[in-house]
C-alpha cells in the first residue's frame, strides 16, 4: 500500500496541466467547472494545439484574467502534456483532465484521498460510471513533480501516453489506481463518424502501439481491409519514428493488484475490486 501523506502539506501547489484542441463548444463550461472548486494553491496550464475554430479566442479570455497559464504549441497530446508540465511550477501534477469534459465539484475530495492513499505515487483516478471494464474512459493522474520527471514525464505519442506513464511508474513500483466519479459527461466528436477520420485515428492507434512494442491484432483475429492499410500507414510512421523503451507491453493499468480504495462516505465504484 502507498505510504501515508507527508507532515505539513498546507503549502503544497498544485499545477492541473491540460491540452486543447478545437473545443470552442465545450471549453468554456468546461473551464468554468473546473475553476470554481480551485483556490490560490492552484495553478492551471493549457497548452492549446493551434486550435481553429474559435477556442483559442475563449482561452485568451481566461488568459487574459489571469485564470490561466495559455500555451499555443503545434503538439500531439502527449507532447501538449509534457509542454504543460515543463512550464507547470506546483509539487504536484493534476493531468489528463479535458477540455470536453464538464468536471464535478469534487476535485478537493480527489487531492484529499491522493495525499492520505496514494502519496509518492502516480495514481489514475478513471471516472467509472459503473464497475470497471478494460474499455476507454476518462481518467486523471496525479503525482509529484519529481516522480514524474524521474520518469521521463510524458512522451510524443498522439494515443496511449498515459497508458505510457502509468506502466513506467508502474515499473518502478509507484503506480496505484482507483475510480472516481469526476466529470460529469464524455462529449463525441462528429467528426469522428467520417470514415477517413477513423482510418486515420485508427493508422495513429497501430502506429503508437507500435512505438510501445504493444500487440496490434489478437490470435486468430478477423482483420478486414480498413485494418490492414492502418497497419501499413503505421508501419511506415514507425520507420521514421521509432519505438519507446522503458514500458511493459503487457502493464494492465486495471490489475486488481494496484488498485487504492478511496473508503466509505466517498463514490468509489470499484471498492469491491481488493
Amino acid at each position: 500500500m502507498p505510504p501515508g501523506p507527508p507532515a505539513g502539506n498546507d503549502s503544497m501547489k498544485y499545477s492541473v496541466c491540460m491540452t486543447c484542441f478545437n473545443e470552442v463548444g465545450t471549453v468554456r463550461q468546461s473551464l468554468g467547472s473546473l475553476l470554481g472548486q480551485l483556490d490560490e494553491s492552484y495553478e492551471v496550464v493549457v497548452v492549446d494545439n493551434f486550435s481553429t475554430d474559435g477556442t483559442l479566442n475563449v482561452l485568451r479570455e481566461f488568459e487574459q484574467s489571469h485564470k490561466v497559464r495559455l500555451i499555443q504549441r503545434k503538439c500531439s497530446r502527449g507532447l501538449g502534456r509534457e509542454i504543460a508540465f515543463e512550464n507547470a511550477s506546483g509539487d504536484y501534477i493534476i493531468a489528463n483532465l479535458d477540455l470536453d469534459d464538464v468536471f464535478l465539484p469534487v476535485l478537493e475530495k480527489v487531492v484529499t484521498f491522493y495525499h492520505e492513499k496514494a502519496e509518492g505515487f502516480v495514481a489514475a483516478i478513471f471516472n467509472f460510471p459503473s464497475a470497471p471494464t478494460d474499455e476507454w474512459v476518462q481518467n486523471m493522474t496525479i503525482g509529484p513533480r519529481g516522480l514524474i520527471s524521474s520518469l521521463g514525464g510524458w512522451r510524443d505519442l498522439n494515443v496511449y501516453e498515459d497508458w505510457d506513464l502509468w506502466s513506467r511508474a508502474d515499473r518502478a513500483h509507484r503506480y496505484c489506481w482507483t475510480s472516481f466519479m469526476f466529470a460529469a459527461n464524455k462529449t463525441l466528436h462528429p467528426e469522428s463518424k467520417r470514415a477517413v477520420t477513423r482510418l486515420g485515428e485508427r493508422r495513429a492507434r497501430y502506429r503508437d502501439r507500435l512505438r510501445l512494442r504493444m500487440k496490434i491484432f489478437s490470435p486468430g483475429e478477423g482483420i478486414g481491409l480498413s485494418q490492414r492499410l492502418a497497419y501499413i500507414g503505421a508501419r511506415l510512421s514507425l520507420l521514421r519514428q521509432g519505438a519507446f523503451d522503458g514500458q511493459d507491453p503487457n502493464f494492465k493499468p486495471l490489475d486488481p493488484r494496484l488498485f487504492v480504495n478511496v473508503g466509505p462516505g466517498a463514490e468509489n465504484s470499484a471498492k469491491g475490486s481488493v
